[in-house]
């Protein structure tokens, strides 16, 4: 009787052990995904000299010193020196000059700095809670918040426009700050340099050589976001020629942001970017790698090709 159930044992884990060899499906790390994929081209380090203009902070600010409004939500971090009620103010769009600060103590504490601007017609101000002693030796580069430093607009217009780059980008944006679909790894002309928004304080204006024109949003080294800065978004070099070995016709998918029966996974890569998680499920026939993307693509390779997708 002992031996009849010390067998039974045995033909059931042999049992389990064949079917878990079968059909488990592994779970993938982040760090996994990684290591397949390898490293993004558009994931660069920020060296350019793009990525490190230099724009004076205050308490360097002179008077006259020119900010436009991002957004609307500005309101509420200033006050108006002559009283007045800011909800119903929209300041957006709008050009702010700076026109001098000044100190105030609050209950014995140290005197704080407070800016002050004007928009031709009202002034406000902004109260940073810091002293300039703070300021200076802490060296903090001193921001308000939703409002555009016009001078470093006018430093990137100065670098950027006329210069033939290539993008990295496939995130597109129309004359209406809409998101359009675009092509990456082109050429394109750089036509203008003006105010982003809230976030990406810059958008820069390009015409593609197909004569598609369009505009990206950047950051900048003083940007509280900053990956979308210019080597997030701009190559130098042609990014074709890091990449021989990859067919003209892939190379068209990649462009576009489309995939090919029998692409690698780099190719795929190239395209789609890095898949949001990856499984891997073991058949008879050898193992079938899936990527699965948030907008509901995905992607089935086999010995390393793409053998099944759904867009």
């Amino acid at each position: 009787m002992k031996k009849k159930i010390i067998g039974a044992c045995v033909i059931v884990v042999m049992m389990s052990s064949c079917f878990t060899g079968i059909e488990s499906t592994k779970k993938i790390t982040d760090k996994d995904v990684e290591k397949i994929t390898q490293t993004k081209p558009e994931q660069v380090a920020s060296k350019s000299k793009y990525n490190s203009v230099e724009i004076d902070s205050f308490p360097n600010w002179t008077e006259g010193k020119s900010f436009e409004v991002a957004d609307d939500n500005l309101k509420r971090v200033l006050q108006p020196v002559a009283g007045g009620r800011m909800d119903t103010l929209s300041l957006k769009g709008k050009e702010l000059k700076y026109v001098g600060y000044f100190e105030e103590s609050v209950l014995d504490n140290e005197p704080n700095v407070n800016l002050r601007f004007n928009d031709g017609t009202n002034e406000y101000v902004y109260r940073t809670q810091k002293t300039v002693q703070q300021i200076k030796e802490g060296n903090i580069f001193l921001q308000v918040p939703f409002l555009i430093d016009l001078d470093m607009v006018e430093a990137y217009r100065a670098l950027l426009v006329g210069k033939s780059l290539y993008l990295r980008t496939s995130i597109w944006y129309n004359d209406q700050g809409e998101m359009i679909k675009g092509k990456k790894y082109v050429k394109v002309k750089i036509n203008e340099v003006t105010t982003g928004d809230k976030v990406f304080p810059l958008r820069v204006s390009f015409e593609a050589d197909g004569g598609e024109k369009a505009s990206v949003y950047m950051s900048t080294k003083q940007s509280s976001v900053q990956n979308r800065m210019f080597d997030n978004l701009f190559s130098e070099s042609d990014i074709r020629l890091n990449f021989p070995l990859i067919s003209d016709e892939n190379w068209t998918n990649i462009v576009n942001g489309t995939v090919a029966m029998d692409m690698t996974k780099e190719e795929c890569r190239l395209s789609l970017g890095n898949p949001n998680t990856i499984q891997e499920r073991p058949t008879y026939d050898g193992l079938q790698e899936y990527w699965f993307y948030t907008d509901g693509m995905y992607l089935m390779f086999f010995d390393g090709l793409l053998k099944q997708y759904r867009k």
